[in-house]
């Protein structure tokens, strides 16, 4: 493998990494719908401030979402809205499965 393609998987792993905590999908999907300053974001899913700007800077830091300094506001906004097709595409995929693997699992049980 190449350098350029080590760097190019590098970087997507460091996206999945940073997708793999609920709440910063949360997030992203609240991001979705429109702009929001992290106190504002913060209420709305139910934690504290700085706890959401860690969220957020981990977003950041791999150009899922973007900011915009507005006065004393800083608001934040999506800025790779297919990151959630893929993660709907994943999450469709994977309840696909498990409901084939349960209705083979309960025809296996009849017989």
């Amino acid at each position: 493998m190449d350098e350029r393609a080590l760097l190019r998987y590098e970087l997507k792993t460091e996206i999945f990494k940073a997708l793999a905590h609920p709440m910063r999908i949360c997030m992203l999907e609240k991001l979705k719908e429109r702009p929001w300053c992290v106190c504002e974001l913060a209420a709305e899913v139910g934690i504290d401030k700085s706890v959401a700007s860690k969220h957020l800077s981990q977003l950041k830091s791999v150009g899922l979402i973007s900011d915009e300094k507005r006065g004393t506001l800083v608001e934040y906004r999506l800025a790779a809205p297919c990151i959630l097709d893929m993660a709907a595409c994943a999450e469709r995929t994977i309840m696909g499965n498990r409901r084939k693997r349960l209705g083979l699992e309960a025809t296996e049980s009849v017989l």
